[in-house]
């Protein structure tokens, strides 16, 4: 009788555990169709706060595209402040490499410099709480989810999905061990994420307080990011945001980052 209560129970909990299988993957799924438009443009101002309060404003034009199923594009061009007016960014996500690639344009030298993602992350981007990975495209081949207790941020109901790489190598690849994101039931968009460290230690909180409509699609326009260890703040504010037909493809070259 005790085998048979056993076998019942382990036939229960494997049913349980592909139900939260099932819904993680349908959850991911929608965010991703609301939150992934083919084509993004816009122009964003990004405020860097230290833990003393001072404050440092860049001003970026930013292009993202789509190419197919398993690369995707970015470019980010600095206009303010002068000590980084010209500076250029290219990166190239694939989903089905184990590399991905990323090039920075420096004026003062000329030259376009290749960027090691491989090295804690890729450091932090222009100073501020976002590393150069965070600016690259997750191949979900790669994690692992984990279904978490549903909750209320600001009276919005959210699921909480964990999410962190397979391998200890694939964490360090990211720069993180795990990451929590909290996505709002409504609209399926996420407004919270929590990151933590490679030894499992809190280091930065992610929130989303201003999302954008774009048509079919929703895209964060106003966010915060916030290291817990160094008090340091990161504020992305969009002033223009758009989902274009096309973008052209010479935008995402080496010969235009120069330009």
């Amino acid at each position: 009788m005790k085998i048979i209560q056993s076998i019942i129970f382990i036939l229960l909990l494997f049913c349980v555990n592909q139900a939260f299988s099932i819904e993680i993957e349908q959850i991911l799924k929608t965010s991703d169709t609301v939150m992934h438009p083919i084509n993004l443009q816009g122009t964003f101002t990004m405020t860097l706060i230290s833990a003393n309060g001072n404050k440092r404003v860049i001003k970026v034009e930013a292009f993202q595209k789509k190419k197919d199923e398993n690369r995707e594009d970015r470019l980010f061009l600095f206009s303010a402040p002068p000590s980084v007016a010209g500076t250029g960014l290219l990166v190239h996500s694939y989903m089905d490499k184990d590399e991905d690639f990323m090039w920075m344009y420096l004026p003062a030298v000329g030259k376009v410099k290749r960027i090691n993602l491989g090295v804690s992350g890729g450091g932090y981007f222009m100073g501020s709480d976002f590393t150069f990975s965070d600016l690259i495209s997750y191949s979900s081949g790669e994690l692992d989810y984990k279904a978490l207790d549903d909750t209320e941020i600001d009276k919005q109901e959210c699921y909480v999905i964990e999410v962190r790489g397979k391998t200890k190598a694939l964490q360090e690849k990211y720069g993180y061990s795990r990451q929590i994101y909290y996505i709002r039931k409504s609209d399926f968009v996420y407004i919270k994420i929590i990151f933590y460290d490679m030894s499992g230690d809190l280091l930065k909180e992610l929130n989303v307080h201003k999302v954008q409509d774009l048509g079919k699609y929703k895209y964060p326009s106003g966010i915060k990011m916030e290291n817990k260890q160094t008090g340091h703040v990161s504020e992305i504010l969009f002033d223009s945001l758009s989902s274009p037909e096309d973008i052209p493809d010479k935008y995402f070259t080496e010969r235009y980052l120069k330009k």
